[in-house]
């Protein structure tokens, strides 16, 4: 009988350390849980931080593009009214030398 009692108490004692550890290991585990749902929120908002930046830098890019585009377009003009400036010069010398 003695030895079946100290059997049981040899065999609650182990349960309860088993116990014990398993609820350390919970405890570690809730806590890397939590660590972990921190970090994936972080990267979350760094993430749509980024694409905000991304936007904006594709607004940014687009706009300059319109604005290349714009200046090419007077470049062009100005260099017709130039052309023309020019041709209406010469004529008009002609006229004057034909004169």
């Amino acid at each position: 009988m003695e030895e079946d009692a100290r059997v049981t108490k040899d065999a609650t004692e182990k349960a309860q350390e088993e116990a014990a550890r398993s609820k350390d290991e919970a405890g570690l585990a809730k806590e890397a849980t939590v660590k972990a749902r921190e970090e994936a929120a972080r990267y979350k908002d760094e993430a749509i931080e980024l694409d905000q930046g991304k936007r904006q830098v594709e607004s940014d890019l687009a706009a300059a593009r319109g604005n290349f585009a714009g200046l090419k377009e007077e470049l062009l003009r100005r260099e017709i009214a130039r052309g023309a400036a020019e041709e209406a010069q010469n004529k008009a010398h002609e006229d004057l030398e034909n004169e």
